[in-house]
């Protein structure tokens, strides 16, 4: 075991002759027996441990144990103790993402306040297999299924050779002490359920399962490294920004040989599952129309883009906008001004000023997103015609449409916001005051 592991570090690079660099240990077997390695083969290095206060007198026992070893060995050692919990429920996030977050963010700032050069963690051939299958469950692409690097930044993974069953047994042959967590037990953790369910059934129709993952993730690491630079190269031709929207050229699309795999890579991100991929590739030789929904993002398909957009909250307050207000910024960026006008006055042409005749309207001007139902008598007509149709005949996308914004005195519309105001508060030859709202940065 020792052997491997040393030709493992040295097969990878993954510690420089003289680099100063800590171990990450928890207190248990994986983490306890990388430690006893690392000394046993006569390397200089510090340890981190993070205490999360998570299992109450388990925690507790877990650094007493790490640090009575670090005494016995003489290590340096540095204790780091969060309050998780607090800050899972302050993020909004689940107790293994904080943790996660909370440990990797203290291992950036320690290497930088202590000169560390690296990390190492206690990652071994099986937690490879598991995160495997949880990816090949969760259709995370491609990418998904190249495993676990042996370095990654400043985190490197010395015991990737190894499996869970060699570390065990290494720990017994050596005594080496270490503390099991609880938690780990627990299968209502997707991991758990994985880990001591669906492998030792897969386990009972391969012995070698564990070990045929790990090969096959490093064939596909390989094959994403040359995939991934032509994805790369891809994106940037095919892809283009508009604030928070992306947009990806349908035109282009069908030329690509790997669009089915590009998009997978890409979508997934926006919690796109791959079954939703499938189906928006083959909307690309289809009608425009066709919406896809993840949980917190829209693709539509339309003329002539995939576009990808934000879904926004269903509620967004509405702003009052009173005779002194002069700005506002949210929702949308607004200037107010209220004048007297003669005959010279030049009446702006431009979309985003509406212009109305200060008798006409009442104070306080309400702007609001639209909603269906919504009517008003386009500027230029006598009849009173719904905002979705008027929408409809200025072929605003689909995707802009949820963007759109209303203003209304006395309830009734006086503006689509960007498009045409109300016919029945328009500036007449009879017009002395004016009130002018403009909507700064419009882009349609």
């Amino acid at each position: 075991m020792r052997i491997k592991f040393r030709s493992f570090i040295e097969k990878h690079q993954l510690v420089g002759f003289g680099e100063k660099f800590s171990l990450a240990v928890s207190g248990g077997v994986d983490s306890m027996v990388m430690l006893n390695l690392f000394h046993e083969c006569g390397y200089s290095f510090s340890v981190l441990h993070c205490n999360f206060l998570l299992r109450g007198q388990e925690s507790e026992e877990d650094e007493k144990l790490v640090r009575k070893t670090c005494k016995d060995l003489q290590l340096e050692l540095f204790v780091k103790r969060f309050d998780t919990a607090e800050y899972a429920q302050r993020k909004n996030i689940s107790i293994q993402v904080a943790a996660r977050e909370l440990r990797y963010g203290w291992f950036s700032e320690i290497c930088k306040d202590k000169g560390f050069a690296l990390v190492a963690v206690a990652h071994n051939r099986n937690d490879i297999a598991e995160t495997m299958l949880i990816n090949l469950c969760r259709g995370t692409g491609l990418k998904g299924l190249t495993g676990i690097k042996p370095r990654f930044d400043v985190i490197i993974r010395p015991l990737l050779f190894a499996s869970r069953d060699d570390i065990m047994k290494y720990a017994k042959k050596k005594r080496v002490e270490f503390r099991d967590d609880s938690s780990n037990t627990n299968v209502k953790y997707a991991r758990n359920r994985i880990r001591h369910k669906v492998i030792p059934e897969l386990e009972k129709i391969n012995a070698g399962v564990v070990e045929n993952l790990y090969s096959t993730s490093i064939l596909l690491g390989q094959a994403w490294e040359a995939i991934g630079e032509r994805l790369i190269k891809l994106k940037e031709d095919i892809c283009k920004y508009n604030d928070d929207e992306i947009y990806y050229s349908i035109h282009k699309l069908t030329k690509e040989p790997l669009r089915q795999i590009f998009l997978v890579e890409e979508l997934v991100n926006y919690g796109f599952s791959t079954a939703q991929v499938i189906e928006i590739e083959k909307s690309l030789f289809s009608q425009s129309g066709k919406v896809f929904l993840s949980n917190n993002y829209r693709l539509i398909r339309d003329r002539e883009y995939l576009i990808v957009s934000p879904i926004l909250p269903i509620e967004i307050a509405a702003i009052d906008v009173t005779a002194d207000t002069q700005s506002i910024e949210y929702p949308l960026n607004m200037t107010f001004e209220g004048r007297t006008i003669g005959k010279d006055f030049e009446f702006p042409k431009s979309n985003s000023i509406g212009v109305f005749d200060m008798e006409k309207i009442t104070f306080p001007i309400t702007l609001r997103l639209w909603k269906e139902g919504d009517r008003f008598i386009p500027l230029g007509m006598k009849g009173r015609k719904k905002v979705s149709d008027f929408l409809i005949d200025q072929k605003v996308p689909l995707h802009c449409k949820e963007k759109v914004y209303v203003m209304e005195s006395s309830a009734e519309i006086i503006w689509v916001v960007g498009y045409r105001i109300d016919n029945r508060c328009r500036v007449t030859d009879k017009t002395k005051r004016v009130f002018m709202a403009t909507l700064v940065e419009h882009r349609t």
